[in-house]
């Protein structure tokens, strides 16, 4: 394992220049936005643009990737990230920075498939689960430290957005001079939505409505801050609070879902983080440190959800299955995400800023009446046949799910989204 690791010091070096210049730009640009006047909905079609280039470009960059090579796929798609940082300071109108969001989205999707698919080649079947575990580590770690990094500025100076275009080109230098040779590259392949919603009504549901929530909380967090009277290094420290609780629940809550009903801990996390929601709201205009608290605990609960729906999907999978349903399951969380920004921009646009938690609450709403049906509906699978729960990182693509451990033999020959091996998966009919 340590050999791997070792091996793999570019890819993880590379992964954690570009998480740290993404967290630092999404609070960066929430700040800069209130700086220059933008209203609440154009900031939120703007922060939306983010989502919906990576929606995108998880489609697009598959299909060229196999042809123009990882190597230069990474190159090109760094100096396009690194360029439009900067273009934020030249060019200060929301449209143009909707695009310029657009863009740095299609290329850290482009980035992720091409370290995603490069660690799966470095990994063996003993390795697969501990190369996953580091790069979520490194994902939600560097993702916490940029946003934290961006309360050192009011968004007003050039400073943070000149170190996160450094920061993302300095990302391609050691994969630009590695020796290893690149990996081969297959794109996942994707089941209708229509198989997707026979497999598991939940994990579709509920992954759309994680998605919305995600962009809510992150779209449209430093604006809320903003409004609500915090300065800039309050804001960084309250949105990097939720990264925080992620790296604090993943782990127990994970095991917990082990060993219960997963549909159980599903409702049960949703109820609390309702709960929280609902809490924020009334403190919002309370003490800081309060609501420091009820964002980590919201963030922990509601972000951990991800990694349940894709784990509850694979309890009706075999193996050989799990990346196409995983990749089915992440485009319907993008879509999601699209949503989420421009959603919650338009209910603070008519509500004020209450509408931030109000929404985010209401997401959990939504979720936690779908589940209520779905345990009618049909039976828990037992505990003895679950599979246990691996927890992937909310910036990833389709491509993680082949690190998945149990997902390490799956075979060529063998299609994941193989009619026969679906309609064979005795819970199914459940």
């Amino acid at each position: 394992m340590f050999h791997s690791l070792i091996s793999s010091w570019t890819l993880f070096f590379g992964l954690a220049m570009i998480m740290i210049g993404n967290g630092l730009q999404l609070v960066l640009l929430g700040l800069r936005a209130d700086q220059a006047g933008y209203s609440t909905l154009m900031t939120g079609v703007m922060m939306g643009g983010y989502f919906l280039g990576l929606f995108l470009g998880s489609l697009a960059v598959p299909k060229f990737l196999s042809r123009v090579g990882h190597i230069r796929i990474f190159g090109a798609l760094a100096s396009l990230a690194s360029a439009a940082v900067l273009l934020h300071l030249v060019l200060e109108q929301p449209l143009i920075w909707a695009l310029m969001r657009l863009v740095t989205g299609l290329s850290y999707a482009g980035m992720y498939i091409v370290v995603e698919s490069w660690l799966n080649e470095k990994s063996t079947n003993e390795t697969r689960g501990q190369m996953l575990s580091v790069y979520m580590i490194i994902t939600m770690g560097g993702m916490g430290l940029g946003q934290l990094l961006a309360g050192s500025d009011d968004g007003q100076s050039a400073m943070l957005f000149l170190l996160a275009s450094v920061l993302v080109s300095l990302a391609v230098v050691p994969i630009l001079l590695s020796a290893a040779k690149a990996p081969d590259f297959s794109e996942p392949e994707r089941i209708s939505l229509r198989r997707l919603w026979q497999i598991s009504p939940l994990a579709m549901a509920g992954m759309f409505l994680q998605g919305l929530s995600v962009a809510m909380l992150f779209g449209m967090g430093p604006s809320f801050g903003r409004q609500i009277g915090l300065s800039a290094a309050e804001v960084s420290v309250f949105i990097a609070s939720a990264t925080v609780g992620v790296l604090l629940l993943q782990y127990p809550l994970g095991r917990l879902s082990d060993r219960t009903d997963r549909r159980l801990l599903i409702l049960g996390s949703s109820v609390v983080a309702f709960v929280i929601a609902g809490l924020a709201v009334l403190a919002s205009g309370a003490s800081f440190y309060l609501l420091l608290l009820f964002m980590t605990l919201y963030g922990g609960l509601n972000l951990t959800l991800y990694s349940m729906f894709i784990a509850h999907a694979n309890d009706y999978l075999t193996p050989r299955q799990m990346v196409s349903t995983a990749s089915a399951l992440l485009m319907v969380n993008g879509i999601g995400a699209v949503l989420g920004s421009p959603l919650v921009a338009m209910m603070m646009e008519l509500f004020g800023t209450l509408a931030y938690f109000a929404m985010l609450g209401f997401s959990n709403l939504l979720l936690i009446g779908f589940v209520l049906v779905r345990i009618r509906a049909r039976a828990a699978v037992p505990t003895e046949a679950q599979g246990p729960l691996v927890a992937f990182p909310e910036a990833g693509t389709a491509v993680a799910a082949s690190l998945n451990p149990e997902a390490a033999w799956l075979e060529a020959e063998n299609s994941p989204a193989d009619e026969d091996a679906l309609a064979d998966n005795p819970y199914l009919s459940q």
